[in-house]
C-alpha cells in the first residue's frame, strides 16, 4: 500500500539501483569477474538506450589507458574499461567513475589473509556508480551522462605490478606504486 504523495516511480528506480549494486558486489569474485561485471554494465545501457564502449586487454595500452592495465595485467581475465554515455548532447555534464576491482590480492604486495576475505567488494564502487547510472536513466533526468567502470582482477603473477613501480598514467603524469602511508602500515606491522 502507498501512502498518498509518495513518488513509486523514484522509489522503485531508487530500489532497482541499490538491488543491482548490492547483487553484484555480493556476488562471488569467481563468478564476477571484469568480464562479467562489464556484461551488466552493458546490459544495463542496452536496456535504457544507451551507448556502451568497451575497452579490453592490450587495447587498454593503445588507447592510453595504461594504469588500468598495469593493474589487471597479471590476471587471466582481461582487464577491460566500460564506457557509457547517455542523455542529451546539450546538457549538463555528469560523470560517474566506479572502481571496478573484482578481486585484489594487492598483486606482489600481497595483503595478509584476513585482510583478502571480503576482497570480492573491492569493485562495489563500480556496482553502486553503475546503480547510480541507471536510476539517473530510467528518471529521464537533463543531464549528458557518462559512467567510466574499470573492470580489472588485481592477481599475481611474473607480469603483476610491483611495489615501487613507477607508472605513466593516462593524463602523462607517473605515480608510484606503494603503500599509500608507510608511517601507518610500518605501525601496522610492528604491533
Amino acid at each position: 500500500m502507498w501512502p498518498d504523495g509518495a513518488d513509486r516511480g523514484l522509489v522503485e528506480r531508487l530500489a532497482g539501483a541499490i538491488f543491482l549494486a548490492r547483487d553484484l558486489a555480493t556476488t562471488p569474485a569467481s563468478d564476477m569477474g571484469p568480464e562479467e561485471l562489464a556484461d551488466a554494465a552493458q546490459q544495463v545501457a542496452k536496456a535504457e538506450g544507451a551507448r556502451c564502449r568497451v575497452v579490453v586487454g592490450d587495447k587498454l595500452l593503445t588507447e592510453n589507458y595504461p594504469t588500468i592495465h598495469a593493474v589487471g595485467r597479471a590476471s587471466t581475465r582481461d582487464p577491460r574499461l566500460v564506457d557509457i554515455t547517455w542523455g542529451d548532447e546539450g546538457a549538463p555534464k555528469v560523470t560517474l567513475v566506479g572502481k571496478g576491482v573484482c578481486f585484489d590480492t594487492g598483486g606482489l604486495d600481497l595483503k595478509p589473509a584476513a585482510s583478502m576475505l571480503n576482497m570480492k567488494k573491492d569493485m562495489a564502487g563500480a556496482a553502486i556508480m553503475l546503480g547510480l547510472g541507471q536510476a539517473i536513466m530510467q528518471a529521464g533526468l537533463k543531464v549528458r551522462l557518462r559512467v567510466l567502470l574499470p573492470c580489472v582482477e588485481n592477481s599475481v603473477a611474473g607480469n603483476a605490478m610491483r611495489p615501487r613501480d613507477i607508472i605513466k598514467t593516462r593524463k602523462g603524469l607517473t605515480v608510484e606504486i606503494g603503500i599509500p602511508n608507510e608511517r601507518a602500515a610500518r605501525l601496522m606491522l610492528s604491533n
